[in-house]
């Protein structure tokens, strides 16, 4: 599912009425949505969703080969480059869909074959997970 651009302005809306709930700022003071950003120190919804969205791309693309989300993934990037998955898939008629690989080239100014590589060459191979802390 993709953020559509109503959508994000209005979760930028909520994000910063909260922050304005936040730092008891009340509707009449007239302080700038600029300045709350700047006092609160938080990102934009909008920054913090793109992260996340290329986080999960990442851990998608660092699942085994034989995992579905994976696969789906991979189909989706081989598609960027024009490589379809069987000879008979065509593309369904009309304007091209806005698809989530395509919001994932725009966060980050890339496209997904680079993305992927990075995610896979970023790898989880070294990391060691911190011990669960004791039950008292």
């Amino acid at each position: 599912m993709q953020l559509k651009s109503v959508d994000a302005r209005a979760l930028e809306a909520f994000h910063v009425k909260c922050q304005r709930q936040l730092l008891q700022i009340k509707w009449h003071q007239f302080v700038r949505n600029d300045a709350i950003s700047a006092t609160t120190g938080l990102p934009s919804i909008s920054e913090t969703i793109s992260r996340r969205r290329s986080a999960l791309f990442g851990h998608v693309a660092r699942l085994p080969d034989d995992v579905p989300a994976h696969k789906a993934l991979n189909c989706q990037v081989n598609l960027s480059l024009g490589r379809p998955s069987s000879s008979q898939w065509h593309r369904c008629p009309g304007r091209p869909r806005n698809r989530w690989v395509d919001q994932i080239r725009n966060d980050n100014n890339l496209p997904p074959v680079d993305i992927w590589r990075c995610a896979v060459s970023r790898g989880h191979r070294g990391v060691t997970l911190r011990p669960l802390p004791a039950k008292r």
